[in-house]
């Protein structure tokens, strides 16, 4: 078996590497740009082309770990073009985290098995299963040599994003909570650090953020991502409207997202209703009630991705009546009670119909259906206990 590579002439790019001696394998590597600006992405292929066809190979890349960039794997690919006559193409997303000059180095190995070494792994039942016996050669590759421009001045995101909000009302009565989301779209760098919505005088904030979609491209990360914020005051406040700047690589661009401004009216409590003469509520009945809404509002974001296995607060079981699925005005509350307060009641069936109608905006009729639904299931379950 031909095992040794003899002295490797290196190209750059999309400059073909040949081996000469007894030559394995022709590759290359390529990036679409060299001169990209900070968190820029950057598409990288590796080409690998078996050309000693005596016996059966194997390639392997695995790009070194740098604090100069980020780099992850987006395909692996190979196809066979003849007996013994093996391609592979890896294909890697780069973002460079600093300007200047970097260098992204990999790890090439090829493994080289004869066909009786192949033929063995099979052999046996599966207890009795071997690893293919390999001659392994490591390729020292030149590195792929990045010139990174620094950007002419501070952005909070690089790509291409959109961003657009939803309030529930602009009204509300002293102490009950106003919900409101910003959705971040678009291709570009995932590291995302940016608020859309700072700290406001005199209001209480509650916030959280779901990654909805973050998959790998090409042309960078396609980003959805949800802030979600709960706000509670006993006064008037107004939202104000924030400034995200970013800057587009591939329109050659800087541009800004801006968040819109909200006025809030908030009706303050009667005298009447307060315990005494101070400014506190009469009863932490609503209050309560507030923070509980908004706490499922929270949490039941995105249905399918809460385990049972999660050991979350269990809102009071209600009694046999079953007063707080009734109660229940959403889908989103409905979900969530049953997942966390009757998780043994075999309600499972249930999960699926709910976030459709969540996420599908589904009538109403359909609500009420599974409703009922749930109560004859679990009054079924109860009886059962007894029978």
């Amino acid at each position: 078996m031909k095992n040794t590579l003899g002295r490797v002439l290196f190209g750059f790019l999309s400059l073909t590497l040949s081996l000469f001696g007894s030559s394995l394998a022709d590759f290359t590597l390529t990036a679409n740009k060299t001169d990209p600006f900070v968190k820029e992405a950057v598409a990288i292929t590796f080409k690998a082309k078996q050309t000693d066809s005596s016996d059966v190979m194997f390639f392997f890349l695995q790009p070194k770990a740098s604090s100069d960039y980020k780099i992850t794997l987006l395909k692996k690919s190979s196809k066979e073009l003849d007996y013994h006559k093996k391609e592979a193409t890896f294909e890697y997303l780069l973002f460079p985290l600093k300007s200047g000059n970097i260098e992204v180095q990999f790890d090439f190995v090829i493994k080289v098995a004869s066909d009786t070494a192949v033929a063995q792994v099979y052999e046996g039942g599966r207890d009795n299963v071997k690893w293919i016996e390999t001659d392994n050669t490591k390729v020292s590759l030149q590195p792929l040599r990045l010139h990174v421009k620094k950007l002419q001045h501070r952005v909070d995101l690089v790509g291409d994003f959109t961003l657009s909000s939803k309030i529930d009302r602009k009204s509300a009565n002293a102490y009950d909570n106003i919900n409101l989301t910003y959705t971040l779209q678009g291709i570009g760098y995932d590291g995302i650090k940016v608020e859309p919505l700072a700290n406001i005088k005199g209001v209480e904030i509650f916030k959280d953020s779901i990654k909805q979609k973050n998959s790998a491209t090409k042309d960078g990360y396609k980003i959805q991502r949800e802030f979600n914020y709960a706000l509670i005051s006993e006064k008037s406040f107004t939202i104000p409207s924030k400034k995200i700047v970013c800057y587009s690589p591939k329109k050659a661009k800087y541009y800004s997202l801006q968040t819109k401004k909200y006025n809030i009216n908030i009706k303050p409590l009667e005298k009447s209703k307060l315990i005494d003469k101070r400014d506190f509520p009469k009863s932490t009945s609503s209050y309560t009630e507030s923070m509980k809404h908004f706490f499922i509002y929270l949490l039941i974001f995105i249905a399918g991705y809460i385990s049972a296995k999660v050991k979350l607060p269990l809102p009071k079981r209600a009694t046999q009546n079953y007063k707080d699925i009734k109660e229940s005005k959403d889908a989103k509350e409905l979900l969530y009670i049953i997942m966390h307060t009757y998780q043994d009641k075999e309600l499972e069936r249930f999960y699926a119909p709910l976030e459709d109608i969540v996420y599908d905006t589904k009538s109403a009729k359909d609500f009420q259906k599974i409703k009922k639904e749930i109560i004859k299931k679990l009054n079924s379950f109860e009886k059962n206990l007894f029978f």
